[in-house]
């Protein structure tokens, strides 16, 4: 059949079917006397298969590869797809929750990328841990590390309050020679739900307060601790966050 009838029969625009042709998915043959395109009826399928992924938004490339491969790998990657749109609902769901929630400025998403973390233990009374960020801060200073940013895991108490000090850190340094921390961690890719907090930090826990309960009344399900997190050497204003949902497949 020519261009027309198949683009009929399939319901695929001429000018799209021309595409398929540039990118060797759907090749017709061509009729010797006059160059035009001709298809057959075992082409009609191919043709609906690669206009349905395309409209589930399956990359070119992987379109490519799957029409060219055994149906073994096939089911692998009808798999992949799968789980790739199972995230993007459960972002949408989550994006969806946080705009229903109708929260206040105080509450924000964030997205924080993959950071690897030092900790070092310590213990002080609430809102009196500059000291220790400074500690660590001068550590890897003296070993020529670079710090992005600082943070503070919850461990236990209210009043004296035991925590993880930790430090974000370039992937290429090498820290094996350097005692003073004890844990290394991978941050995961995350988008955390979060609130701001600056001012005189023995209240902070208002802050922790308020961000645990709108968690909570909004049926958030946490996916790591809650945590401070410093800019640079800033230390008088702190983001407090939890992640919510892990991102890039971690």
């Amino acid at each position: 059949m020519n261009i027309q009838v198949f683009s009929e029969k399939t319901g695929i625009p001429k000018s799209t079917l021309r595409f398929y042709e540039e990118k060797a998915l759907l090749v017709p043959i061509r009729n010797k006397e006059n160059g035009y395109r001709l298809y057959t009826d075992a082409q009609v399928e191919l043709a609906k298969l690669i206009a349905s992924l395309r409209l589930i938004n399956v990359p070119l490339k992987e379109v490519q590869q799957y029409v060219a491969s055994a149906e073994s790998e096939r089911q692998n990657m009808r798999r992949k797809w799968m789980e790739t749109i199972r995230r993007q609902l459960d972002l949408l769901n989550l994006q969806l929750k946080f705009l229903d929630s109708n929260p206040n400025e105080e509450i924000f998403l964030m997205e924080k990328e993959t950071e690897r973390i030092l900790w070092f233990s310590a213990e002080e009374r609430q809102g009196r841990f500059a000291k220790f960020f400074k500690l660590g801060r001068e550590e890897l200073e003296k070993h020529g590390v670079k710090i992005s940013h600082s943070y503070l895991k919850h461990v236990s108490g209210r009043q004296n309050v035991r925590a993880m000090i930790g430090f974000g850190i370039a992937n290429h340094h090498d820290v094996s020679e350097i005692s003073f921390f004890e844990v290394e961690e991978q941050l995961s890719k995350s988008l955390c739900v979060a609130t701001y907090f600056r001012g005189n930090f023995t209240a902070i826990e208002d802050a922790y307060q308020s961000l645990i309960k709108y968690i909570v009344l909004n049926n958030y399900a946490p996916a790591g601790p809650i945590m401070e997190m410093y800019q640079g050497e800033q230390l008088d204003a702190v983001t407090i966050f939890m992640p919510v949902m892990k991102l890039g497949g971690e």
